[in-house]
């Protein structure tokens, strides 16, 4: 029998909320849909995961020492056309805390025959009670690539909270950019992101923007892009 294994959803698979955020502790439930003409079995694990600065997600082992995740089944199947509701239970002994709750979905075929196992993430995370503060982040690098029509900013977490990035702009004193962003910035931790950029001049403002405050820095860019751990060309207004 040969199989396809896929991170992705297939058309008519879904995991809803994709995405979910508490404070402290979750008591809550995310439900599955087959959108196939056949019966899905799904086996669910518990998994870790990190983000590296490029924002890859690299899968770990679930922290059982430190995170405590139950759950109301660990398998079961979803008839054709049919859903099903997952609920869980999570804390943290230390916090901020998160995980994934992967859901492994076997028993449904493309169209040329071909099992196709998915794997849907329902990702959650255990924000801790104080946010965020606004001298716990840092600018470390600001790039401009003129040729591909982007800049590449390095943000870094110097604190010990979980914070989410809402939202990214560059902006000269003619244009401002389509806003970028939407990311966690995670303890301890650094985080490029990319703007896409189609003013004539250099942009000379950077806005980032957080659920509690937002950082304005005004920008002198150079002809050589800024390495990780340069901060000399950046001013706060």
């Amino acid at each position: 029998m040969t199989w396809l294994a896929l991170a992705l959803p297939l058309a008519g698979q879904s995991v809803s909320p994709p995405i979910a955020e508490y404070q402290e502790k979750a008591r809550s439930s995310f439900q599955l849909h087959n959108g196939t003409l056949f019966p899905l079995t799904v086996v669910l694990e518990v998994r870790g995961f990190r983000v590296t600065e490029a924002g890859e997600v690299v899968d770990t082992q679930l922290d059982t020492n430190r995170v405590h995740v139950k759950l109301s089944a660990m398998s079961f199947r979803i008839p054709p056309r049919g859903s099903y509701r997952v609920f869980y239970e999570a804390s943290g002994d230390s916090l901020p805390a998160w995980f994934n709750i992967l859901s492994a979905m076997s028993g449904a075929r493309t169209e040329n025959g071909l099992n196709v196992r998915l794997l849907l993430p329902h990702v959650v995370y255990l924000n801790q009670k104080q946010s965020l503060k606004k001298n716990e982040v840092a600018i470390r690098a600001f790039e401009l690539d003129s040729a591909a029509g982007r800049v590449r900013i390095l943000l870094e977490n110097r604190g010990p909270r979980l914070g989410r990035v809402l939202q990214v702009n560059v902006a000269d004193s003619h244009s401002t950019s389509e806003p970028a962003g939407g990311f966690p910035l995670f303890p301890r931790s650094r985080r490029w992101t990319e703007v896409p950029w189609k003013g004539r001049t250099a942009p000379n403002n950077l806005s980032v923007r957080f659920a509690r405050f937002t950082i304005d820095t005004l920008l002198t860019i150079g002809p050589v892009p800024l390495t990780a751990d340069t901060t000399a060309n950046l001013r706060r207004p």
